[in-house]
């Protein structure tokens, strides 16, 4: 298992745990080592929006989407941060989007 997949899963066990700051910083470790980590930004974007940092949730799972186009995981977690930004054209169609990718 490579270093980045490491620092992911200890990530993930932080945000588990609530711990949203050491999740943070492991979520940047693992995206610094592997910058198209996608699964990485997701993460950091779910712990951003938990935080109430919805700006920084939009930018990395903007970054996940850049790093992998074709998962609409990605494009369904835009849509909820755009949600609760009160940007609804915008969410609806990254939700548009995320259906449009499951269906093939």
């Amino acid at each position: 298992m490579s270093q980045a997949a490491d620092l992911y899963k200890q990530a993930f066990a932080a945000f588990t745990r609530g711990e949203n700051d050491a999740a943070i910083e492991q979520f940047l470790k693992a995206v610094e080592l592997e910058p198209g980590f996608g699964l990485a930004y997701q993460g950091l974007a779910e712990v951003y929006g938990r935080s109430e940092r919805l700006d920084e949730a939009v930018e990395a799972i903007q970054k996940a989407i850049d790093s992998e186009p074709s998962e609409s995981l990605y494009y369904t977690s835009l849509s909820r941060f755009l949600q609760r930004q009160g940007r609804i054209p915008e969410a609806e169609a990254a939700a548009a989007r995320a259906a449009q990718l499951q269906a093939r």
